[in-house]
Order: C-alpha cells, then sequence, then structure tokens
C-alpha cells in the first residue's frame, strides 16, 4: 500500500504517478483518496466524487461503486489507469459477460503460454 502521508498535500495527479509507477495499479488507504478529494469525512457522497476525480484521469478503483467503497480511512481501495494492461484486465472482470469473459481467457492463456516459452529459452540455453 501507498503512503502519501497525511501531513503532504495528496493530489490526484500524484496518485496517479503512484499508478503509472506502480504499472497501472496501487493500492492506496481511503484517507488518502479523501485528502485529493479535499473532504473532512469518507462519505458515500464523498466516495461519489473520488470515483468522478478518478475516472476524469482515466483512472478506475476496486470497489467500483460509491456505496461498495470504504468510509474507513484505514481501508484499502485499489486505484489502476483503465487503459494500462492491468487495468483492462481489471475493467473485464467487473463487468460480466461473454465479451468480457473471452477477453479474460484469451489474456490469461496468452499469458501463460508467454510463461511457459520463456521457460523453454531459459532451460534451452
Amino acid at each position: 500500500m501507498y503512503l502519501l502521508h497525511a501531513s503532504s498535500m495528496t493530489t490526484y495527479e500524484e496518485i496517479k504517478g503512484f499508478v503509472d509507477a506502480g504499472g497501472g495499479v496501487a493500492t492506496f488507504a481511503a484517507g488518502e483518496l479523501r485528502e485529493a478529494q479535499g473532504a473532512g469525512r469518507l462519505t458515500e457522497r464523498i466516495n461519489e466524487g473520488i470515483l468522478r476525480s478518478l475516472n476524469a484521469l482515466g483512472m478506475g478503483a476496486v470497489p467500483n461503486e460509491a456505496y461498495l467503497m470504504p468510509t474507513s480511512q484505514h481501508d484499502e481501495v485499489r486505484v489502476y489507469d483503465k487503459a494500462s494492461s492491468i487495468g483492462r484486465i481489471i475493467e473485464a472482470a467487473l463487468a460480466p459477460g461473454d465479451e468480457n469473459d473471452r477477453y479474460l481467457v484469451e489474456t490469461i492463456d496468452t499469458t501463460a503460454a508467454d510463461i511457459v516459452e520463456q521457460i523453454r529459452r531459459l532451460v534451452a540455453e
């Protein structure tokens, strides 16, 4: 979990920077997102604003519904870049349906095949 420290000003740009540095995904304390929103306490309304602000920067969160997001500042929220590889997987996993199921299976199968191929190359050396 990234802790940006309450004493420093937490911004959505800083959060985006941590997400980018994490390969498209990072977990934050809910209080850090609250700080970026400039709110005093976490409520469903504040969580709606957090999700809108993340979305405006091309990011999403898990939990992905305001009523499911934590109201305790110490609970964790996963933030991801929707355009990243991991973000596309998270988005597909959050949205049931045949097309997303196929995408997930193809993505995982491709990843597994790539790993097997890398192992074969290493063993051959």
